[in-house]
């Protein structure tokens, strides 16, 4: 086949379609994107909580008609982070301390058995005193989306690293609520500075083999974090009464 004849059948819309390699682009329908859009707002905060939304000027603001919007908003209600009432219509769902606080017990339990059962397996550290080094950059920077990802990515690393697929899918949908209460009340860097210092506190416990140490710097890890939420919904209750569901 002369060179001319091969591009001629390169080109030909017939022949990508019947080479396997080449398939068809695949696009996320507009919902879907809808939903995504939503879902970090209010995760970090950009809709906080107990805000009105607005389907109508929502969808202006998107770009998209009120279809999608009004998809979106049934999704995430069914997820708990809007809720809707014959009042005030739709709201961004406001945080709830005894929720927090009962997340942050699960995670207490979890996480010391999570710490305790890989120190006693072989473990590479290097990927996660990796996330340390980055974290403790980050920390600094005031960057509270980013430093809540790399938490978040720690602590994944030692989910997965215990084998059950069932409590990493769990912890990590729990962290929806903790991203919540980081992102609608002022995190200091000392704090943010300690957290990382506890996360390698933990990871030293691990590579020593130490089962018991681990599951206990776990613990005051997760304790110290909860002490942290709950004061900041505190805080956030009196600045923002609507934030904060009354029964906190």
């Amino acid at each position: 086949m002369s060179s001319k004849s091969m591009t001629n059948s390169l080109t030909r819309p017939d022949n990508w379609i019947q080479n396997p390699a080449v398939r068809p682009l695949k696009r996320k329908p507009v919902s879907d994107l809808t939903v995504a859009e939503l879902r970090t707002a209010i995760l970090t905060g950009v809709l906080p909580p107990g805000h009105r939304i607005k389907p109508e000027a929502l969808a202006r603001q998107l770009g998209v008609s009120r279809m999608p919007v009004r998809q979106a908003l049934s999704i995430l209600e069914r997820e708990g982070l809007v809720k809707s009432d014959r009042w005030r219509g739709t709201v961004v769902t406001p945080l709830d301390a005894a929720l927090i606080l009962n997340i942050y017990d699960l995670r207490g339990i979890l996480e010391r058995a999570v710490a305790a059962s890989i120190a006693q397996k072989s473990f590479d550290s290097s990927r996660v005193r990796g996330i340390i080094a980055v974290g403790r950059q980050v920390a600094s920077s005031g960057d509270i989306t980013r430093n809540l990802e790399l938490d978040l990515n720690f602590h994944t690393v030692l989910y997965d690293a215990f084998g059950n697929r069932v409590l990493s899918d769990v912890m990590v949908g729990l962290w929806d609520h903790v991203r919540r209460v980081m992102h609608a009340a002022v995190i200091s860097e000392a704090y943010r500075t300690e957290a990382w210092d506890e996360h390698e506190a933990i990871i030293d416990a691990i590579d020593a083999h130490d089962p018991e140490r681990a599951a206990a710097v776990a613990g005051q890890h997760i304790a110290s974090a909860s002490r942290v939420a709950l004061r900041n919904l505190e805080a956030l209750k009196r600045a923002q009464p609507q934030a904060v569901a009354n029964n906190a």
